[in-house]
C-alpha cells in the first residue's frame, strides 16, 4: 500500500503530464530558419500539387511513405515537405535540401497537395495524438500550415477528420485563406476561415459537386440539389427535376436565399410545436442558383427562385436534371437532360463560362435552360449532343476562343483525338473537326495539357508509364505522310525514357522546366526523381535513343560477359565501382580479368574486347537522365544498396570454418555422438552393478 506523500507525488506527476499533453495541442513550434528564404507576397506556380515553386525554390513532398508510420514532428524525413533552390537543382545539386516540415504530408485524396500563399505553405497531416488506449489514430487528418523558413508550425490544426482521403483545397479570396473541404459521409460542403477559425457549412444535402480540376485554387463549389416536394415533410420526397448552384468559399449564411421554410405549412410538421428543431425542413444552402430544371406543368415552390407570376416560362415540360462531366480553368461542362418535351432523355454536354454567367445581370435560371427561347446566351455554349465522346475522362480547353475537348477514342483503334467545337447545329455532334493526334494508344489515361503538349499515362512494369504529345497543332501538322508528322517528333506520341511512375500517388508534374515524378521502378523505393524537362519532342527523342543506348549496352555485354554486365549496370545506378574494383574488398577475387576490363571501359566510356562505349560518353549514369531530389533515409538508402548488391553482384562465398558446418555434418555427427554416448552409459551402468554384487 502506497504511503500517503507518495500517492500525492504521483497525483501530481500525472497531472504534469496531462498539462504537458493538453499544452502540446496548440501552440506552434519553433525552429532556426532556414537560409535564403525572403518574404514576399508573389503568386506560387503549379499551386495545389506536390511541387509548388515559389520565388526561386521548389517546395515538394519528399516521396510517399505510408500515413501510418511515425509522425513525430522532427522525426520525418521521407514522406516530408522539403525545399530546393533554382540554383541547386540547375546545378544538379539534388541532396542541397532542406526540410521544411518534418511531418508527414501524405493525404489520400491525391487530387490535391499543397498549397502556397504569402509566406506560409498549407498542407494535410496524420493525426499525432493519441486516443485513450494509447494508439494514434493516423486515419485522422489534421489541415495546418508552416512558415516557409520552416520557423513555425502549428501543433494544433485548423480541422481534423476522421476521413484521411478527404477532398480539399487550400483557396484565398480578397486576402483570406479558406480550407474548402467535402464531408461526404453527411454530403457537406464546408469553408474554414484561418482567419477567423469559422468553420461554415455551405451546403448540406449536396446529390452532387465538382471543384476545379485545373485550377486548384478556384474558390468556386458547383454543386447539385434536389427539390423538396410540397407537402412531403417529415418523410420528404423529392420533385424529378434538380437545381444546379455555385458557391465561393467567402460564402456565409446572409448570402442564402431567404426561403420562409418555418412560415410555410407545405414544409412543416405540423404535430410538433413550433420551438422544436425538427418543426420545419432543414435546408442549408448558401449558394447561387445557375439552372433551375423546372418544368413548365410543374407547381412553385419556394426552391425556385425565378419563378414570377402565373408562369415559369421553363423550356420543357418535364423540366431538366443536371450531371457534372469537368470544372477546368473557370468553365463546368456538364450533361443536361430534357425530361419533357422537346427532345425527352437527350443528355447533351455543354460549357457555362464562369465570367459570362457572372456578368449576366437579368440571368434568369429557369429560361436559362437550353431550348429555342433559352435567354443564356454566350454563358452557355452546347459542346455535344451527347457524352459518348465528350466525358469525364476528357480534357477540354480554348483556344482562340474556340472549344476543343481531347478524347479516346476506343471505337477507332484507340486514338488520341481532339475535336474542334462548331458553333452550328447544322455539323453533326457540333463537331467541326476532328484530328488524330497519336494512334493506337490502347489503356491511356489523359493527365493534363502543360505547355503546348497532352501528357498521358500508359501501363507501365511497377507503375505507369509517361507519353507526351504536342496537341495544339493545325489539323494537317498530324498526317505522317504529308504533315509536319513525317519528321517533327512533337506530332508524335513520345515516351519519357522507361520512366515507371508510382500509379498510386500523385501524377507527375511539370513545373519551371523540370518533370518531377515519384519513381516506382527498382531501386528508388517511391522518392521523387526529377530531370530537365526537354524544350520539344525532338530533344525528348535524343534522351530516349541515349538511354536506349545504354540498355543496349547492358545486352551486347550480357551475352559474353553477364558478370560485367550486370556490374556495369551497377556503376549505371551508383555511379561507383569501388566496392567491386577494391581488391581487399569481398567481390574483387569474383571477378575475372575481362570483367575488370569491360567495367572500366564502360565506366570511362572507352573500348575493350570489341566493346565501344564512346557514344555513352556523360550518358552512362542514371542521374544522366534523372536523379532523387531531397533526403534518403538511412534504412532506405541501406535497402537500395543491400537490393543492388543482391541483384547485380557476385555473391562471395561462404566462409568454410568450424562454425560454418552444414547440416550435413550434423547429420552425422549427431547420430554417431548420441550411439557413443549410449554405449557409454550403458558400459558404466553395467560395471556399477558388477561393483555392487
Amino acid at each position: 500500500m502506497l504511503k500517503k506523500g507518495k500517492k500525492i507525488v504521483l497525483l501530481l506527476l500525472a497531472f504534469a503530464l496531462a498539462v504537458g499533453v493538453l499544452a502540446g495541442c496548440g501552440g506552434t513550434y519553433r525552429t532556426q530558419p532556414l537560409d535564403g528564404y525572403v518574404p514576399s507576397e508573389n503568386a506560387a506556380e503549379s499551386n495545389g500539387g506536390f511541387v509548388v515553386k515559389k520565388d526561386g525554390w521548389y517546395y515538394f513532398i519528399n516521396g510517399q511513405e505510408d500515413y501510418s508510420s511515425d509522425n513525430t514532428y522532427g522525426n520525418v524525413v521521407k514522406g516530408s515537405l522539403m525545399r530546393i533552390s533554382e540554383e541547386d537543382l540547375s546545378a544538379g545539386n539534388y541532396t542541397e535540401a532542406d526540410i521544411v516540415v518534418p511531418q508527414l504530408i501524405t493525404p489520400q485524396d491525391f487530387t490535391s497537395g499543397i498549397f502556397i500563399y504569402g509566406d506560409y505553405v498549407y498542407y494535410a497531416t496524420p493525426n499525432t495524438i493519441q486516443n485513450m488506449e494509447g494508439q494514434v489514430e493516423s486515419s485522422y487528418i489534421d489541415f495546418k500550415r508552416t512558415k516557409l523558413d520552416g520557423t513555425e508550425t502549428m501543433r494544433n490544426y485548423y480541422v481534423q477528420l476522421s476521413d484521411n482521403s478527404t477532398v480539399y483545397r487550400y483557396v484565398e479570396d480578397e486576402g483570406v485563406v479558406y480550407l474548402l473541404y467535402v464531408d461526404s459521409a453527411n454530403t457537406e460542403i464546408h469553408s474554414y476561415n484561418t482567419q477567423t477559425g469559422t468553420d461554415t457549412v455551405l451546403v448540406r444535402g449536396y446529390s452532387s459537386y465538382q471543384l476545379d480540376t485545373q485550377d486548384l485554387t478556384n474558390p468556386t463549389v458547383y454543386y447539385t440539389m434536389q427539390v423538396p416536394k410540397q407537402y412531403s415533410y417529415p418523410s420528404t420526397t423529392y420533385e424529378s427535376y434538380t437545381q444546379l448552384y455555385k458557391v465561393n468559399a467567402s460564402a456565409t449564411e446572409e448570402d442564402a436565399y431567404d426561403l420562409g421554410l418555418s412560415e410555410n405549412e407545405a414544409y412543416v410538421d405540423s404535430s410538433l410545436d413550433p420551438g422544436d428543431e425538427n418543426y420545419a425542413l432543414e435546408y442549408v444552402n448558401l449558394g447561387t442558383i445557375v439552372f433551375d430544371g423546372v418544368s413548365s406543368n410543374s407547381t412553385k415552390t419556394p426552391f425556385n427562385i425565378h419563378w414570377t407570376g402565373d408562369s415559369n416560362n421553363s423550356n420543357s415540360t418535364g423540366g431538366y436534371t443536371y450531371s457534372f462531366i469537368k470544372y477546368a480553368g473557370g468553365k463546368l461542362y456538364l450533361s443536361i437532360t430534357t425530361l419533357g418535351v422537346p427532345s425527352s432523355g437527350v443528355a447533351s454536354v455543354y460549357c457555362l463560362d464562369d465570367e459570362s454567367f457572372a456578368a449576366a445581370a437579368d440571368w434568369n435560371s429557369i429560361t436559362a435552360n437550353p431550348g429555342v427561347n433559352s435567354t443564356a446566351g454566350s454563358a452557355l455554349t452546347p459542346v455535344a449532343v451527347s457524352t459518348t465522346k465528350a466525358t469525364s475522362s476528357a480534357l477540354f480547353y480554348e483556344q482562340n476562343g474556340t472549344l476543343y475537348y481531347i478524347y479516346l477514342d476506343s471505337s477507332n483503334g484507340n486514338a488520341i483525338t481532339r475535336v474542334q467545337v462548331s458553333a452550328s447545329d447544322d455539323d453533326s455532334d457540333y463537331i467541326a473537326q476532328s484530328t488524330i493526334l497519336a494512334r493506337n494508344q490502347e489503356g491511356a489515361t489523359l493527365l493534363y495539357l502543360n505547355g503546348g503538349y497532352l501528357y498521358y499515362s500508359m501501363a507501365g512494369t511497377n507503375g505507369n508509364a509517361l507519353w507526351r504529345v504536342r496537341y495544339d497543332g493545325a489539323h494537317e501538322d498530324y498526317n505522317a505522310f504529308t504533315g509536319a508528322a513525317a519528321d517533327n517528333e512533337d506530332y508524335k506520341a513520345t515516351q519519357y525514357l522507361q520512366i515507371d511512375y508510382n500509379s498510386s500517388w500523385f501524377n507527375p508534374e511539370s513545373v519551371g522546366g523540370y518533370l518531377f515524378f515519384c519513381n516506382a521502378e527498382s531501386y528508388a523505393e517511391n522518392y521523387v526523381y526529377v530531370m530537365s524537362n526537354s524544350g520539344d519532342n525532338s530533344a525528348l527523342k535524343e534522351l530516349n535513343d541515349k538511354y536506349t543506348d545504354v540498355q543496349d549496352a547492358f545486352t551486347d555485354i550480357s551475352e559474353t560477359f553477364s558478370n560485367a554486365s550486370n556490374a556495369a549496370k551497377y556503376y549505371f545506378y551508383t555511379g561507383d565501382t569501388a566496392i567491386i574494383t577494391d581488391t581487399a574488398g569481398d567481390y574483387y577475387e569474383l571477378y575475372e580479368a575481362e570483367d575488370f576490363e569491360v567495367l572500366s571501359a564502360f565506366e570511362s566510356c572507352g573500348s575493350a574486347h570489341g566493346f565501344d562505349f564512346s557514344g555513352l560518353k556523360d550518358y552512362n549514369r542514371q542521374s544522366a537522365f534523372y536523379n532523387v531530389i531531397g533526403r534518403v533515409t538511412d534504412d532506405d538508402a541501406e535497402t537500395i544498396a543491400d537490393s543492388l548488391e543482391a541483384d547485380l553482384l557476385l555473391a562471395p562465398e561462404e566462409e568454410t570454418s568450424s562454425a560454418a558446418w552444414t547440416w550435413q555434418w550434423y547429420a552425422i555427427f549427431v547420430p554417431v555422438g548420441a550411439v557413443v554416448l549410449a554405449g557409454i552409459v550403458i558400459l558404466t551402468v553395467v560395471l556399477v552393478k558388477k561393483r555392487k554384487k
